[in-house]
């Protein structure tokens, strides 16, 4: 993908903006949660998209980035009583 220039809206200001392809990833952090119902969740963030913000530089004049979020969270463990459990056909059919 091609760098795309963009407007976005922060607050009640328009902002010129440049996508960018994020090319590879590493060193994404998960942290794991024991709930107080004994469950353990596994919680990871990675960047969804990209945006270099165009024209917008801190005093080193290095360019902002504004990067939108996607979450994922995995069930490593959770108590019997708190689990739904499929029911098996066992192949017996009503009578």
């Amino acid at each position: 993908m091609a760098e795309e220039k963009k407007t976005l809206t922060l607050g009640d200001q328009e902002v010129s903006v440049t996508e960018l392809e994020i090319v590879k990833r590493s060193g994404e952090s998960v942290a794991e949660y024991l709930l107080e119902d004994e469950s353990v969740i596994r919680v990871a963030n990675a960047a969804a998209i990209v945006y270099r913000m165009n024209d917008s530089f801190d005093t080193d004049g290095n360019p902002f980035y504004l990067v939108k979020i996607g979450t994922s969270v995995t069930t490593v463990k959770a108590p019997k009583q708190n689990k739904k459990f499929a029911r098996k056909n066992d192949g017996k059919t009503g009578s």
